[in-house]
């Protein structure tokens, strides 16, 4: 795998230094419907359009769900999916309740497929990673993110994305600090105009300049669409 990870959008990876950098651990945090998942796909699109494997974990849609949402912001994953380069594995089981021991013995599940199949996939997505986190321990969930830093080390990057308001913030704080890339989604609004704002936290090892805040809106045939308005930090 290359030095970086397009995010699907040349706009968008030329304001982050050139896109997301492998060996990475990267957090999408932010509220409901701020763009954490569409960014996720963008990032999934970026990587499988330059022939990388992605494996797509998700606790909010089923393949079908997924595939359709994707199709909705102009990102046509399909073939992808159909020829194996794409995997989804769907988290939800409709029937099962969540609970701290059920999610608490998943996560060293999941860590353990994740370590043994990384020979077939370059880029991870676990979206979203707050529905398992709400309900497992402490201890559960940061030995989890932890084992995930350590294999986003081997040339992998892993995504996952985070409903900020759904967990306390001392368990934000310590995913914060082990993450090695952080971009906070958010709703701002500038003219009166309400918009979404990107704020790149840290993105280590990242290969050119940063813009730390970037507003940018979805739109309906192509996804991600940068605004051409510079924002003052704050």
């Amino acid at each position: 795998m290359g030095g970086f990870v397009s995010t699907g959008n040349e706009e968008l990876d030329a304001r982050i230094g050139g896109g997301i950098p492998v060996s990475t651990l990267l957090l999408l945090e932010g509220p409901h419907g701020s763009g954490k998942s569409v960014l996720a796909l963008h990032i999934a699109y970026g990587a499988l359009r330059v022939g990388l494997k992605v494996t797509y974990m998700t606790t909010e849609e089923t393949v079908k769900g997924l595939l359709s949402q994707a199709s909705r912001i102009g990102l046509d994953i399909d073939s992808f999916y159909m020829r194996g380069q794409l995997k989804i594995y769907p988290l939800y089981i409709e029937g099962v309740k969540w609970d701290k021991g059920s999610a608490s013995r998943l996560l060293p599940l999941m860590a353990e497929y994740i370590k043994n199949t990384l020979k077939f996939w370059d880029v991870m997505v676990i979206d979203s990673f707050s529905v398992i986190a709400s309900y497992a321990s402490l201890t559960s969930t940061l030995n989890f993110v932890t084992k995930l830093k350590m294999i986003a080390s081997r040339d992998k990057l892993l995504v996952l994305t985070v409903h900020s308001e759904a967990l306390n913030e001392n368990i934000m704080l310590r995913l914060r600090s082990i993450c090695d890339g952080i971009i906070k989604l958010k709703y701002g609004e500038i003219g009166g105009v309400p918009v979404r704002i990107m704020e790149v936290v840290k993105l280590k090892r990242a290969l050119g300049p940063v813009e730390l805040v970037i507003a940018f809106d979805v739109d309906p045939s192509f996804g991600i669409k940068i605004l051409p308005i510079a924002l003052a930090r704050g």
